[in-house]
């Protein structure tokens, strides 16, 4: 799940949009498709107004899950208030799940809408990446490519060479990417290793425009993703109905 963008106030409305009980509505929809999940994945813009209430709540969600959650930080977020309010979650660690681990990169830069990874995170990458004794999947908010929607590919990561680099160096254990930010699903590849973005659990841009814009068409979501013991991923998008979420406007 990624893009929520919470606010301090559960019945607040963003952008027309009811963003507490869309998220409510498609965590619904995960536990009804998934009720036994290995594994929650949070793609960053978690809460708008990085509010410490906003995050509480959250939290309270996450604490009815029985199982990890692995967040990371989108450029809507308070990355140095995830750790200490999102107690259920690991923020910006790895997860161990069998014969896979899940890193979550912190690309968040302070007042900027684009991304960037530290040179730290950039090391601990390389170093998970060179354990071979475990299959990897690599997390993220801002994708490390081009989405092909030039306003939103103006505010993805910055300078991605080294980390890919990285991901499709020889002998890597990297398996599979998995981004936010883009407010719309969508499937590609860095060097043979699929990369996915998510819907948001509010509102969806639109595919290929130039300028911002909306896709009115688009209904919120999420991504299942499973992971084969041979380091094999399959993955597919679930919609929910957004009657009764989305803006008059609309």
């Amino acid at each position: 799940m990624t893009d929520p963008h919470l606010l301090a106030d559960p019945g607040a409305h963003l952008h027309g949009w009811p963003v507490a009980a869309a998220f409510e509505r498609v965590l619904a929809d995960v536990r009804q498709f998934a009720p036994a999940l290995d594994a929650l994945v949070l793609g960053g813009d978690l809460v708008d107004d990085c509010s410490a209430a906003g995050y509480r709540w959250l939290d309270a969600h996450l604490a009815e899950l029985d199982c990890p959650v692995l967040a990371v930080a989108g450029n809507h977020d308070a990355p140095e208030r995830m750790p200490r309010l999102l107690t259920r979650a690991r923020v910006h660690k790895t997860l161990a799940l069998g014969g896979w681990q899940l890193i979550g990169l912190n690309t968040h830069v302070d007042g900027a809408e684009h991304g960037a990874l530290a040179a730290e995170e950039l090391e601990r990458l390389t170093r998970s990446l060179a354990d071979t004794t475990r299959h990897t999947l690599v997390v993220l908010h801002h994708p490390p490519m081009s989405v092909g929607t030039p306003w939103i590919d103006a505010i993805g990561l910055r300078s991605p060479a080294r980390f890919i680099e990285a991901l499709t160096a020889r002998g890597t254990s990297a398996r599979g990417v998995l981004a936010g930010h883009v407010h719309q699903a969508m499937t590609t590849q860095i060097g043979g290793r699929p990369v996915w973005t998510t819907p948001s659990t509010m509102r969806q841009f639109r595919a290929g425009a130039c300028e911002f814009a909306e896709d009115h068409n688009a209904r919120p979501g999420w991504r299942w993703l499973r992971l084969g013991i041979d380091g094999a991923i399959d993955s597919g998008v679930r919609h929910i109905d957004p009657t009764g979420l989305t803006p008059l406007s609309a």
